[in-house]
């Protein structure tokens, strides 16, 4: 490894310092041929062995290159093994054929000239796969349009010039015409590979891509000109080698590693569509002059790769589109219809011209928090799963199954009243499922559409209050065995307060489902309004039942009862939720309250809706407050508390859509 290390730097440094001495010798050439300088003997030492040096020198560079440096060793070996034959092909030219008159044609030069071509091919496309290797299928197509529509422009640049310019025999004519086949065929190949790939100015393609266009342009020159034009002939001479050291340079230019984030699905259609309009012009000029058959096909076929192109997105944005939209209104983990896809499904019942009978169910697993507090999330997830399967089995044909989020679920039947019965009552039983150590039922409620409810909103808030309805009354699990022995508790301590609190969690249930609780916070919620008070159990009663004030010390005493009904509550896990409601559901908005002076927002949503429902319902009822007050008095009173005590936003709320909408203002 060590050794690797050092050998490297030094390797770049020889290139750098190789490829600067080829540049000198290429720019003392140039001058040379193109000034021109010197007598003849000087000009043909240049155009022999200085042009021979020059290329078998950027060959060799390539290859060493491949030698040293493991990364895309075998794209650069075949890249160098293309210069090298080609430079061999000049030096047996040089050697053999230079002062051969007249000079034999086709020779074994050509033969190593023309094997220049696949092996360049060969390395254009192991490098293009190296450093963009994770491209999607557009980027294949885009690459082809970009290679037809070049070949295209370069059949109509090379080859009427070429073809006019031709002659001798056929034998000859065909080796002189595959030469410009050739390199229509390089400049295609590497359009497509810098259409394909995403390159920057510091990367190699841009350079390979100059280094070939110089090098087509220098054969397009030399075949059209040949015996015509000297200085043409010299222009192309400059080409040739100068394109080489450019490739030579290109591979020790740093290597860009391919990134996956290049992988792209969604390419712009911006460039085929540009490559299309290009395409579309020249074979505009092929109607006012001749620009070949290979330019005139070549330019189809990319009109036609791009018109696939075209046709293979808009199938794309099609599924994507309705994919999009299925996802849009489908519950992600059990697949069942979703919330958004519940409401429109409801809407277009209720507004139907002429309404159908249907019925909408919507059920709250019970004990589902347990087995997901016992088994884990994943494990919740996979009873989720298997829950939705079992409903959407169980609905079906008469109606269709939904998952509200959490574990709630939904089902709309569009049937007569007794059938719609029976399916609702299937789907509670295929929402239940029983293990060893858990019970997981369902409890549920139903409204029936379009007589019950005028809205969507409606039917959930109904079906909502009638599946709480339900849940509260179940007295089969150990949640509800716990929350009946306190409240029997303290229904014998102080009856009086029992009922009170009744009415507090009657008043809370209904300001949860308006401010959009969830079930799993609704319960909590609920649970806590019937027990806020718990820790009055521990209380003397001469305390509770004082007439005159309280002592510093017996005020202390009772405004700990909030602290008392936590750890009571807090002893059973369940319950831990609720205990921290009660804890702080006599702090005040402004910092006033007990135990821990909290204030504001600070203090948890279901608290300060529990104190804002237990401060009506003790007005309205009267005890400590003195007589009983009406609503429209009790709204006032609780109006003057607002901002000091409660709340004032839910107060208000709390009055407008509880109170307001209740019957003699009372649920």
């Amino acid at each position: 490894m060590p050794l690797t290390a050092r050998r490297r730097p030094t390797s770049a440094s020889l290139a750098r310092a190789s490829l600067g001495l080829l540049a000198a010798l290429l720019v003392a050439y140039a001058v040379v041929i193109l000034a021109p300088l010197g007598d003849s003997t000087v000009q043909d030492a240049f155009g022999r062995w200085v042009y021979d040096a020059i290329v078998l020198g950027a060959a060799a560079a390539i290859l060493i290159r491949a030698a040293v440096l493991d990364r895309e060793r075998l794209a650069w070996l075949s890249l160098g093994a293309g210069l090298l034959v080609w430079a061999l092909g000049q030096t047996y030219y040089s050697v053999v054929l230079y002062y051969a008159s007249p000079a034999p044609f086709p020779s074994p030069s050509d033969a190593l000239f023309l094997a220049f071509y696949p092996l360049t091919y060969l390395g254009l496309v192991l490098l293009l796969r190296s450093r963009a290797h994770r491209f999607d299928a557009f980027g294949w197509v885009d690459g082809l349009i970009g290679a037809l529509a070049v070949g295209a422009l370069a059949a109509a640049a090379i080859f009427p010039p070429v073809l006019e310019a031709l002659g001798g025999s056929t034998f000859g004519v065909a080796v002189s015409l595959a030469y410009p086949c050739a390199d229509v065929v390089l400049l295609g190949l590497i359009a497509g590979a810098l259409t394909t790939s995403r390159w920057s100015a510091r990367d190699a393609w841009p350079l390979i891509a100059i280094a070939l266009i110089l090098f087509g342009a220098s054969d397009v020159v030399y075949l059209s000109v040949a015996g015509q034009s000297t200085e043409a002939l010299n222009l192309a001479s400059v080409g040739w080698p100068l394109a080489f050291l450019l490739l030579a340079t290109a591979a020790w230019l740093p290597a860009r590693a391919a990134d996956s984030r290049e992988r792209r699905t969604g390419r712009s259609i911006a460039l085929p569509i540009a490559l299309a309009a290009t395409v579309v012009g020249l074979l505009a000029i092929g109607n006012l002059t001749s620009i070949g058959p290979v330019a005139v096909g070549l330019g189809v076929a990319a009109l036609l790769a791009v018109l696939g192109r075209l046709a293979t997105t808009f199938a794309l944005n099609v599924r994507m589109l309705a994919s999009s939209e299925r996802e849009a209104t489908t519950d992600a983990l059990t697949g069942l219809n979703n919330r958004r896809s519940l409401l429109s499904d409801l809407e277009r019942e209720i507004e139907r011209p002429v309404p159908r009978p249907c019925a909408l169910a919507l059920f709250d697993l019970d004990g589902f928090k347990a087995y997901n507090d016992s088994f884990g999330h994943s494990a919740g997830d996979e009873l989720l799963k298997r829950l939705g399967a079992n409903l959407a089995a169980g609905v079906e044909p008469w109606g269709a199954a939904y998952r509200l989020g959490g574990d709630e679920f939904c089902v709309l039947v569009t049937s007569d009243a007794v059938k719609a019965e029976t399916v609702i009552k299937a789907a509670e039983v295929s929402l239940s499922e029983k293990g060893p150590s858990f019970a997981i039922a369902a409890s549920w409620g139903m409204v029936r559409l379009p007589e019950e409810a005028e809205s969507a909103k409606e039917a959930l808030q109904v079906a909502d209050r009638r599946m709480y309805t339900q849940k509260n009354q179940r007295a089969d699990s150990a949640l509800s065995q716990t929350r009946g022995v306190l409240l029997g508790m303290l229904r014998e301590r102080e009856p009086e307060l029992d009922r009170h609190l009744g009415g507090v969690a009657q008043l809370a249930g209904a300001m949860g489902r308006e401010l959009g609780l969830d079930a799993e916070d609704m319960d909590v919620l609920i649970r806590a309004a019937e027990m806020h008070d718990i820790g009055k159990i521990a209380i003397p009663d001469e305390i509770l039942r004082k007439t005159t004030p309280l002592s510093e010390a017996e005020e202390a005493l009772l405004q700990g009862h909030t602290v008392v009904g936590e750890r009571i509550l807090a002893a059973a896990p369940a319950l831990r939720e609720v205990a921290r409601l009660v804890r702080f559901s006599r702090e005040s908005w402004d910092g006033s309250g007990y135990p821990d002076g909290l204030a504001g927002e600070e203090i948890p949503l279901g608290s300060r809706v529990i104190q804002i429902c237990d401060e009506y319902t003790s007005i309205t009822e009267g005890g400590v407050h003195g007589a009983q007050m009406p609503a429209p008095e009790a709204a006032a009173e609780l109006r003057r508390s607002a901002g000091s005590q409660l709340d004032p936003k839910l107060v208000e709320l709390f009055l407008e859509k509880v109170i307001s909408a209740s019957p003699a203002g009372r649920l």
